[in-house]
């Protein structure tokens, strides 16, 4: 048994103080009145800030590896890293790309789930295309779109499908509605992303049962006060939430706080989109087979100029959104609670509460991490 004591405990969406948090068998045991237990290994945080893990829902790679790589030594070398960065588990997520490249993907993200990888945990995969708009392909390759249908999405994932947990499509193709009924009936969480819809077709894909819209603002029609777009149509849908890249490039911070106060933290993921510069630094990459510059640690498309995904972690998302004037214990519920309410896991993760696993992040003054806990078990930076 662990006990955490002398720090500020995020409990129901603020900090408390002489609370410990006891960890065993993998479980939060009890979150109990300071000094209540004595027989364990008691770890003083020394008044430091004492959070859930973060949860990231969307991130191809980092430290020189991608989920593309089709390895699990690659998702392991990512896990180790986003760990010491504070991310207790992710959703590893593809790109649009060939289908036996992505069915690769799929297997290695399977073998790693049943082998338990050291660092964060894989809580499954997020399939960000092909069943995307053209028109708002980002930094994804336009030969390997294909429109969305029961029967390519089967053809996709093959025996894997009950590891994806999130698709990111586009509710303006051809097809889109039945695909969107396919996946919901399955209980895959859709998200509407890389889209040139209207706010009416953006509107119906809610309808339909996209609850969920990818990396806010990027790839998407925008706001305009005659024709609201996508980001209209997901400011304007009750219910419908969203994921921001904190990393204050893809997003301006005034549209950074204009999400947060239209849609409440509550609605807001932070994900960092990372690609496998994350961790290295400025050089030439791949991305989902298109070469990528990294450069002040912006990523764009060698070719196109595109942004192409991030150099973020979830630590730096953190301490970007408080620099902008968000308050801490806001930015750690869009770090931990929602995306654990988002994929489904907010009954076991992103909390810290008696019976959920122990997954907890410690933080110092400076909002850096210090100390890890995976499933009870403090990582080792």
């Amino acid at each position: 048994m662990k006990i955490l004591t002398g720090g500020k405990v995020y409990l129901d969406g603020g900090w408390k103080c002489d609370v410990d948090v006891v960890l065993k068998d993998g479980k939060i045991f009890d979150v109990s009145t300071k000094g209540r237990y004595a027989d364990g290994e008691v770890i003083d945080v020394e008044g430091n800030y004492v959070c859930p893990g973060f949860i990231d829902i969307h991130v191809h790679g980092c430290k020189g590896r991608d989920v593309m790589d089709g390895s699990v030594e690659s998702l392991e070398v990512m896990a180790e890293f986003m760990a010491a960065h504070g991310t207790t588990s992710f959703l590893a997520t593809t790109m649009t790309y060939g289908r036996e490249e992505i069915r690769r993907s799929l297997k290695a993200v399977n073998d790693a789930l049943n082998k338990n990888i050291k660092g964060a945990q894989i809580l499954g995969v997020h399939l960000e295309g092909p069943f995307i708009n053209a028109a708002a392909k980002g930094a994804h390759d336009e030969k390997y779109i294909l429109p969305p249908s029961r029967e390519n999405f089967k053809e996709l994932v093959g025996d894997y499908e009950g590891i994806i947990k999130r698709v990111t499509m586009a509710p303006d193709v051809e097809g889109a509605k039945d695909l969107v009924n396919y996946l919901v009936s399955k209980g895959i969480i859709v998200s509407m992303g890389h889209t040139a819809g209207t706010y009416e077709q953006c509107m119906a894909g809610f309808e339909w049962g996209m609850t969920h819209v990818t990396h806010m603002y990027n790839a998407m029609s925008p706001l305009k006060h005659r024709e609201p777009g996508a980001v209209g149509a997901a400011f304007d849908r009750e219910g419908v939430t969203l994921e921001l890249i904190a990393d204050l490039i893809h997003v301006h911070p005034a549209a950074l706080r204009i999400a947060v106060a239209v849609k409440g933290s509550e609605k807001v993921a932070l994900i960092t989109d990372a690609m496998a510069a994350t961790g290295i630094g400025d050089g030439e990459y791949d991305l989902g087979g298109l070469g990528v510059v990294v450069k002040d640690g912006v990523a764009r498309l060698k070719e196109r100029g595109n942004l192409a995904g991030s150099t973020l972690t979830q630590d730096q998302a953190l301490r970007n959104m408080v620099l902008i004037g968000i308050p801490l214990e806001d930015a750690v519920k869009m770090l931990t609670e929602v995306p654990a309410d988002i994929i489904g896991m907010g009954y076991k993760k992103g909390r810290i509460k008696k019976g959920f696993d122990a997954d907890l992040v410690v933080l110092d003054g400076k909002l850096h991490v210090s100390k890890v806990f995976i499933k009870g078990a403090q990582f080792k930076m």
